[in-house]
């Protein structure tokens, strides 16, 4: 367990340091570090299955104007672990990611309070011709920040193991617990609602209709969607192709 906890406490870490920035995004999303995660703690089927319910509450997840409407990173961490630590059923994942989402909004603007210390001694340093000390400075303190902030965290939740995150539901007060799950259970719809409106054009929403009938009626599986979905794009590029070439 000590092994995993590492891990767990890395994947945290690293999920929410300027890293996380450097190849791709991709991983901040609970399908990916969520699925991390999972593996991490041998547990990979249900581990991905909590991650899929957690990724769709957060679909149309977005950070606009400073406005941040939750801690992804940390959300997809902390709530695939306590899912599978506590032997909850996956479809609970939501209920868990919720509370450790807003929650993380507190240790990033933390993180960013205290990040601001070092792009002040980074200038110094640049003052001084030193440009090594200059990019540590904004490289290394930032990550025994996050270390603290939710590595640490992490790491107990995983090591302590179930029992001790029993024990810390076990302090929840009931009425709030009844209002995440009512929260866990809006979610979803939230970030497929906010998905459509990002896809709401004329041309595409009947597409949409379309996968969701062909799911709702055919019972049909995803990667057929994905057939029929790469087929309407294929048509719908050589119809443009060919208008184009009508106008040349």
């Amino acid at each position: 367990m000590l092994i995993s906890a590492i891990l767990v406490a890395l994947i945290a870490i690293l999920s929410n340091w300027w890293v996380s920035h450097l190849l791709t995004r991709s991983w901040l999303y609970p399908i990916i570090s969520g699925f991390l995660v999972a593996l991490a703690l041998d547990s990979p089927i249900e581990g991905m299955k909590a991650a899929a319910y957690i990724n769709l509450a957060y679909l149309g997840w977005m950070t606009v104007g400073g406005t941040m409407p939750g801690n992804l990173p940390v959300a997809s961490v902390f709530g695939t672990a306590m899912t599978i630590l506590s032997g909850a059923a996956p479809s609970t994942a939501v209920v868990f990611a919720v509370p450790f989402s807003l929650l993380g909004i507190l240790t990033f603007q933390a993180s960013m309070c205290f990040n601001a210390l070092w792009v002040h001694k980074a200038e110094a340093m640049l003052d001084r011709g030193n440009i090594t000390g200059m990019r540590m400075m904004n490289y290394i303190p930032s990550f025994f920040v996050n270390m603290v902030l939710v590595g640490i965290p992490a790491f107990c939740m995983v090591y302590f193991g179930a029992e001790f995150m029993k024990n810390m539901l076990a302090m929840i007060p009931q009425s709030l617990v009844n209002a995440f799950e009512v929260i866990g259970g809006i979610m979803p719809a939230l970030g497929i609602a906010m998905l459509v409106s990002f896809l709401g054009k004329k041309r595409l929403m009947p597409f949409f209709f379309l996968g969701f009938f062909l799911v709702a009626y055919l019972n049909l599986g995803i990667m057929a969607i994905a057939v029929f979905a790469v087929i309407a794009a294929v048509i719908m590029n050589i119809n443009a192709d060919q208008k184009v070439s009508i106008k040349e």
